[in-house]
């Protein structure tokens, strides 16, 4: 039979709380080793990201400068002038009917005419207004429905012109109103 000796125990707990502490002392080394190597590794990849942006900088400023050297409108930073604008409209366009069959792109062209862009944009000033559309389309439909039962109802025979008619006169009801409706503004404000 083996004996147990008491101090025996103690002085092995003890010798496994120094290993303990020990393996503790290395391994908190070892973290703040691999805390100072993982944030020098962030910092070199935050200086190549660094580098890497300057250089893309530098390149753009060169492109800029090369469309600059051509014939393409210049504007002060920050500033949007009319040939810029004019220049980005046109670069839009072309992008656009890359993309487009070639028969819609015929058609994209012809729509996109300068003349008949000019033309439209008159149109939208003054024949195509909203008021005059609407009056026009409510006065087309209500007078013709009208027309149509009195024309049942006492055996006349239904002219489509009047449908016509009725439009126009709503259209022009409607741009008076809406001329009205401008004139007590402008005296209101």
């Amino acid at each position: 039979m083996s004996e147990h000796n008491p101090h025996q125990g103690h002085e092995q707990a003890h010798n496994n709380h120094e290993q303990h502490k020990h393996d503790s002392e290395k391994l908190d080394e070892l973290i703040q080793e691999r805390a100072r190597d993982a944030k020098h590794e962030h910092a070199e990849a935050l200086d190549d990201i660094r580098a890497e942006a300057h250089r893309k900088a530098e390149k753009s400023e060169d492109l800029i400068s090369q469309h600059i050297e051509k014939d393409e409108p210049a504007a002060a930073p920050g500033l949007i002038n009319k040939d810029l604008k004019a220049l980005k409209y046109k670069r839009t366009l072309q992008s656009v009917q890359k993309d487009l069959s070639k028969s819609e792109r015929v058609l994209s062209k012809v729509m996109h005419n300068p003349g008949v862009d000019a033309v439209s944009q008159a149109a939208e000033k003054t024949v195509a207004r909203p008021s005059g559309l609407l009056f026009g389309g409510i006065f087309a439909f209500v007078g013709s429905s009208i027309f149509l039962w009195i024309s049942k109802h006492y055996g006349y025979e239904y002219n489509f012109l009047l449908f016509v008619l009725f439009f126009l006169g709503g259209f022009g009801l409607g741009l008076v109103l809406e001329l009205a409706m401008r004139t007590l503004r402008n005296k209101s404000s």
